[in-house]
């Protein structure tokens, strides 16, 4: 599998940063961030260009939910 590099991001480096935020959980090519009252508030702008990154380049999708659940 191709890996997509674009400004010094790699698809499954990024994903594994991402997944050490505990408002985010990556599901497939599902980004689930949690916006509901137990949100912590960990996503800056930083997160958000790799998210931003996921998005336009590698076909992942954004949802806001209430609670996430992680496993």
């Amino acid at each position: 599998m191709a890996e997509r590099k674009v400004r010094d991001y790699v698809e499954h480096e990024v994903v594994a940063q991402l997944r050490k935020k505990a408002d985010l959980d990556i599901v497939g090519k599902q980004i689930q961030e949690n916006n509901g009252p137990s949100c912590k508030g960990d996503v800056g702008i930083k997160s958000r260009g790799k998210i931003d990154f996921l998005i336009k380049y590698c076909g992942y999708t954004h949802f806001f939910v209430q609670d996430s659940k992680r496993h």
